[in-house]
Protein backbone atom coordinates (compact mmCIF):
# COMPACT_ATOMS: atom_id res chain seq x y z
CA UNK A 1 0.00 0.00 0.00
CA UNK A 2 1.09 3.43 -0.88
CA UNK A 3 -0.21 5.35 2.05
CA UNK A 4 2.25 3.09 4.51
CA UNK A 5 5.44 4.49 6.57
CA UNK A 6 8.72 3.18 6.22
CA UNK A 7 7.93 1.71 9.69
CA UNK A 8 5.10 0.18 8.65
CA UNK A 9 1.97 1.88 10.38
CA UNK A 10 -0.46 4.61 8.40
CA UNK A 11 0.36 7.89 6.79
CA UNK A 12 -2.81 9.80 8.26
CA UNK A 13 -2.17 12.54 7.70
CA UNK A 14 -1.23 12.01 3.81
CA UNK A 15 -4.29 10.21 3.91
CA UNK A 16 -6.32 12.89 5.12
CA UNK A 17 -4.74 15.56 2.85
CA UNK A 18 -6.15 13.00 -0.34
CA UNK A 19 -9.23 14.65 -2.56
CA UNK A 20 -12.36 13.23 -1.37
CA UNK A 21 -12.96 10.31 -4.36
CA UNK A 22 -9.60 9.39 -3.31
CA UNK A 23 -9.72 9.45 0.23
CA UNK A 24 -13.20 7.16 -0.35
CA UNK A 25 -11.18 4.50 -2.40
CA UNK A 26 -8.54 4.39 0.00
CA UNK A 27 -9.81 4.33 3.34
CA UNK A 28 -12.25 1.85 1.57
CA UNK A 29 -9.48 -0.51 1.02
CA UNK A 30 -8.12 -0.32 4.04
CA UNK A 31 -8.28 -3.96 6.22
CA UNK A 32 -9.93 -4.27 8.98
CA UNK A 33 -6.59 -3.36 11.26
CA UNK A 34 -5.34 -0.67 9.15
CA UNK A 35 -9.25 1.00 9.48
CA UNK A 36 -8.94 0.60 13.17
CA UNK A 37 -5.05 1.73 13.20
CA UNK A 38 -6.44 4.92 11.24
CA UNK A 39 -9.51 6.19 13.17
CA UNK A 40 -7.59 5.60 16.52
CA UNK A 41 -5.14 7.96 15.10
CA UNK A 42 -7.46 10.55 14.57
CA UNK A 43 -7.72 13.39 16.75
CA UNK A 44 -11.52 13.33 18.53
CA UNK A 45 -12.65 16.58 16.37
CA UNK A 46 -11.60 15.10 13.11
CA UNK A 47 -13.65 11.62 12.43
CA UNK A 48 -15.38 11.53 9.38
CA UNK A 49 -17.86 9.28 10.49
CA UNK A 50 -20.99 10.31 12.14
CA UNK A 51 -21.29 10.31 15.71
CA UNK A 52 -22.65 7.11 17.36
CA UNK A 53 -24.69 6.54 20.48
CA UNK A 54 -23.49 4.55 23.19
CA UNK A 55 -26.05 2.25 25.23
CA UNK A 56 -26.58 2.26 28.49
CA UNK A 57 -28.61 0.40 31.47
CA UNK A 58 -28.99 4.04 33.44
CA UNK A 59 -31.24 6.75 33.40
CA UNK A 60 -30.11 10.96 32.95
CA UNK A 61 -31.05 11.22 36.61
CA UNK A 62 -29.19 8.20 38.12
CA UNK A 63 -26.11 9.81 36.24
CA UNK A 64 -26.44 12.80 37.59
CA UNK A 65 -27.05 11.09 41.19
CA UNK A 66 -23.80 10.09 41.00
CA UNK A 67 -22.29 13.31 40.12
CA UNK A 68 -22.23 14.05 36.56
CA UNK A 69 -22.97 17.21 35.10
CA UNK A 70 -24.84 18.52 31.99
CA UNK A 71 -22.39 20.70 29.93
CA UNK A 72 -24.69 23.81 29.43
CA UNK A 73 -25.52 23.62 32.64
CA UNK A 74 -22.20 23.54 34.08
CA UNK A 75 -20.45 26.22 31.67
CA UNK A 76 -23.43 28.75 32.56
CA UNK A 77 -22.22 28.49 36.36
CA UNK A 78 -18.84 29.15 35.12
CA UNK A 79 -20.04 32.07 33.40
CA UNK A 80 -21.99 33.09 35.91
CA UNK A 81 -19.10 33.14 38.28
CA UNK A 82 -16.67 34.91 36.12
CA UNK A 83 -19.09 37.55 35.25
CA UNK A 84 -19.46 37.83 38.96
CA UNK A 85 -15.51 38.88 39.46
Amino acid sequence: MKYLKEDGSLDVERINKLPLEEYMDTVGDLTEEQYGEYYSKLPINESNEPMKAVIVDYTLEEELERGSVIAKDYINNLRNRLMKD
